[in-house]
């Protein structure tokens, strides 16, 4: 028997925490939910500590209908500038067909992999495709950082097929592929 969404989404959450608090020992996590997924979020701010506030990770179940994308929020988010580094949208860590918001939901993404046009953005918008193609689709997306701001360095997701994990790492603004094998009593 698969193993329930929530459970999976307690150990994945449960796991990112432990790895960002020995990254950043100062840090002030939360979670919350909003729109149905589940968020790792540091509340930096109200620890005093040098980091931006940053979400760590986040889990959802694709809802059966999606509400129409807020697109004038969406273009007002702030997105800082960042000369010498490439293009970056905002990029969201549930994707918008997977019942993704905004808010915590929306990082600085580099755009060719955000928007599929490199063959590292390919692979990552086939499992964000997946993901929203049926609803009740486990995903989770999980932000590695090796600076104070609140753009990661590394990206990751993943969907839920039948008992095992498979997600997809994004190493330095860039690739890797990574298959987890995940299974239920396993993780």
């Amino acid at each position: 028997m698969p193993p329930a969404p929530a459970d999976v989404g307690r150990v994945l959450l449960a796991a990112a925490a432990n790895r960002y608090e020995r990254v950043c020992p100062d840090c002030s996590l939360v979670q919350f939910m909003q729109s149905g997924a589940t968020y790792l979020f540091d509340l930096a701010s109200a620890a005093g500590v040098e980091q931006e506030d940053r979400t760590v990770a986040a889990w959802s179940v694709t809802p059966d209908a999606i509400g129409k994308r807020d697109v004038s929020y969406q273009r007002g988010f702030p997105l800082a500038a960042d000369p010498g580094d490439p293009q970056v949208d905002r990029g969201h860590l549930i994707p918008h067909l997977s019942g993704g918001e905004f808010g915590p939901n929306i990082f600085r993404q580099d755009r060719a992999l955000n928007r599929g046009w490199s063959d590292e953005g390919r692979r990552f918008r086939a499992l964000e495709r997946e993901a929203a193609s049926g609803p009740g689709t486990f995903y989770f997306g999980h932000l590695l950082y090796e600076d104070d701001t609140a753009y990661p360095m590394e990206i990751e997701i993943g969907i839920l097929r039948g008992g095992t994990l498979h997600s997809k790492h994004s190493g330095p603004r860039g690739w890797l592929t990574v298959l987890a094998g995940w299974r239920a009593g396993t993780g």
